[in-house]
């Protein structure tokens, strides 16, 4: 089998076997293949953030013109970050329980991993908190909701900036395609909720914000 590639951010483990990352035709011609659909997710997601920081530079904090497509992101993010946790706590604890107990470097590193996630997972809470209260008033109170969407936001890319993966070694190793299946839980029913959200983003964001109009590699670079 091919060597894993993997990808460690500072909150989330992007490990993916390599070639995760086929186009979407890959997943039609094939009936669905999850591995490249969680490919698709992750990079999708990235697009998603490079849009919305775009979004929150253009609009002053508090100016409305730009509501539905934050909202649009909010709903996305709060969805597909559940999903990304998921997935890298899956991959948390497949490392947690094949790693060899004596290696206690790798274990406190998964320690600290755990605890990031921890973070990540209180802070989209809070988000999904923040979203529900706006549409339940009607849409009304949006300079609330929008000071929860810009925190999370700013949290979220400290996150999640780039790091060297010290994991990769045990994942290329301990880790079989059968395994990547089953730590992506994909299925038709997540891509095609993935699809509805990322296409409320397009539909109301300017031409210029628009996700697929972001390059999706990590780092936030346009």
């Amino acid at each position: 089998m091919k060597s894993l590639l993997g990808i460690l951010t500072a909150c989330h483990l992007l490990l993916l076997p390599f070639g995760a990352t086929a186009n979407e035709e890959a997943i039609v011609n094939a009936g669905f293949n999850p591995l490249a659909e969680l490919g698709r997710e992750r990079r999708r997601q990235v697009q998603v953030r490079q849009a919305l920081k775009g979004a929150l530079e253009q609009a002053e904090a508090g100016d409305d013109s730009l509501a539905a497509m934050l909202e649009a992101c909010a709903d996305y993010l709060v969805n597909s970050m559940g999903r990304l946790d998921l997935t890298d706590m899956n991959i948390h604890d497949l490392l947690k329980e094949r790693v060899p107990q004596d290696n206690a470097e790798v274990h406190e590193a998964l320690g600290a991993l755990s605890a990031r996630q921890h973070k990540a997972r209180t802070e989209t809470a809070v988000l999904a908190a923040a979203l529900d209260t706006y549409r339940e008033n009607g849409r009304t109170g949006f300079a609330a909701f929008d000071r929860a969407l810009r925190h999370y936001h700013a949290v979220v890319s400290e996150m999640m900036t780039p790091r060297k993966n010290p994991f990769s070694p045990y994942t290329d190793k301990l880790f079989t395609f059968d395994d990547w299946t089953n730590i992506a839980e994909a299925s038709a029913e997540t891509a095609a909720a993935e699809d509805r959200l990322f296409d409320a983003i397009t539909a109301t964001a300017p031409e210029d914000l628009k996700p697929d109009s972001f390059s999706g590699t990590h780092g936030m670079r346009p």
